[in-house]
């Protein structure tokens, strides 16, 4: 098929077309000519170029047969006349045809004593010849447009590439002629035009295909390119140092910052914790007895994807969760804070005074399965409710009111930077603890 032999030059035209951008020489990106938008793309136009020869063909054969049928020949001679023009366009078959007239014409003028059959055999000679003159002509054309099409494909393609992996900012096309006599009035209207990268430029004729007018040739035989301009540096994405080289946690890491800029939770604690975020170092003990904790002593947050039940972890409300510690560690203080205190003996209170409720709320697995609300639960109780609780803390450990302010402090927060049906507690029965949540929020600036 043409279109697969094709293929081969399409692909090395587009790999041609990286390697002719001067914006790229310094590039160190790696241009991958099997990415879908390439392609695509060759698959495409071998699609529409298969159309297009077909269409071509069709033309060409109808327009020869118009006439020569009009001349009275016969069925015999019509398949004759029509062999050698098989591949030719509608111009070209058209222009055959007239150069066999010409030949029939000439040869009875000057050989009126010729015989009529030798007229016509010597005609078909003398168009098969020029026929396949017009063929090498015809496949030189081909080859030359579509190696442009793919050249200027691969050029836009490698400049696409490169500022996906923000070795270039903003980008524009300027269309460049190749500048000598040979230039058309088409293409020298165009020197010089920019447009963005998605748009496309205004030159007529028949659309080959969708996207034809993104890119030069205007038309076959167009020797025009694209030179790319950049508007704007690429804005350049400093690579946090929280990253730890293991995957286990990176993944969550990288995916944080956007869980915590499109949160519907108090504004100015996720600022904290985005600051926290982009500050803490995140470093592996494998001697640890839990997934998560965060060391106030060395600010580290450490992590064991060994431990017990790692992996059933809810990676968002444990980074919120570590990171809220160390917020509150660092600058708020939530357990010095009166109004949070009593806050949270209240809705304690509320909680142990009715434990059916608790019960009736935790048969909701959205409740049963919250891990923020499992643990404030815990918390408040001082590990009172654990049996019914998929975690917790002990009763032991939540003695001491300074952590157990910790612990609220924390569940709260993942409750609130949080999208769980939980969320609606905090204008219910974690009301009064939340207003007082917010109190501690505000009652240091961020600059403290």
């Amino acid at each position: 098929m043409a279109s697969d032999r094709l293929n081969s030059m399409w692909t090395r035209a587009v790999s041609a077309g990286r390697k002719g951008q001067p914006i790229l020489d310094n590039v160190p990106f790696e241009f991958d000519t099997q990415a879908s938008g390439i392609l695509n793309w060759i698959k495409d136009r071998g699609a529409n170029f298969v159309t297009s020869c077909t269409e071509e063909q069709q033309n060409a054969i109808a327009a020869l047969l118009t006439k020569k049928m009009r001349d009275g020949h016969t069925v015999d001679e019509l398949a004759r006349m029509i062999r050698p023009c098989i591949g030719l366009t509608a111009g070209q078959a058209a222009a055959n045809a007239k150069y066999y007239d010409n030949i029939v014409s000439s040869l009875r003028k000057e050989h009126p004593r010729m015989k009529a059959e030798t007229i016509r055999q010597r005609a078909r000679d003398a168009a098969q010849k020029y026929a396949e003159r017009q063929h090498r002509e015809r496949a030189f054309l081909i080859a030359q447009t579509e190696s442009a099409f793919a050249y200027n494909r691969g050029a836009d393609e490698s400049i696409r590439q490169a500022q996906e992996q923000g070795y270039l900012g903003m980008m524009k096309k300027r269309w460049s002629t190749s500048g000598d006599d040979a230039v058309c009035t088409i293409c020298s209207a165009l020197e010089g035009t920019e447009i963005d990268m998605d748009s496309e430029f205004s030159f007529g004729g028949r659309v080959l295909f969708p996207g034809h007018r993104m890119l030069p040739p205007a038309h076959p035989r167009c020797a025009c390119a694209v030179e790319y301009i950049e508007e704007e540096p690429p804005i350049k994405f400093i690579e946090s140092p929280i990253m730890t080289g293991d995957k286990w946690i990176d993944n969550f890491i990288e995916d944080y910052d956007n869980s915590l800029i499109y949160t519907n939770g108090d504004e100015s604690m996720s600022t904290r914790l985005l600051i926290s975020h982009d500050e803490v170092k995140y470093e592996k003990d494998e001697n640890m007895g839990v997934p998560f904790l965060y060391n106030s002593d060395r600010d580290v947050i450490s992590y064991n994807p060994y431990a017990e039940n790692a992996n059933d972890y809810d990676m968002r409300f444990a980074l919120t969760h570590e990171n809220a510690h160390r917020v509150d560690c660092l600058s708020l203080h939530s357990w010095e804070n009166e109004n949070f205190r009593q806050a949270m003996d209240s809705t304690a209170l509320l909680i142990m005074s009715n434990p059916e409720a608790l019960e009736k709320l935790l048969q909701n697995d959205d409740y049963a399965n919250d891990f923020a609300f499992n643990d404030l639960m815990s918390s408040l109780t001082r590990g009172k409710a654990n049996d019914m609780l998929l975690v917790g803390h002990s009763e032991e450990y939540l003695e001491s009111d300074y952590r157990r302010s910790l612990e609220v402090f924390a569940d709260i927060t993942c409750i609130d930077m949080g999208e769980s049906a939980v969320r609606k507690e905090l204008d219910g029965i974690l009301k009064e603890l939340y207003e007082a949540y917010k109190e501690v929020v505000a009652w240091k600036s961020l600059e403290s």
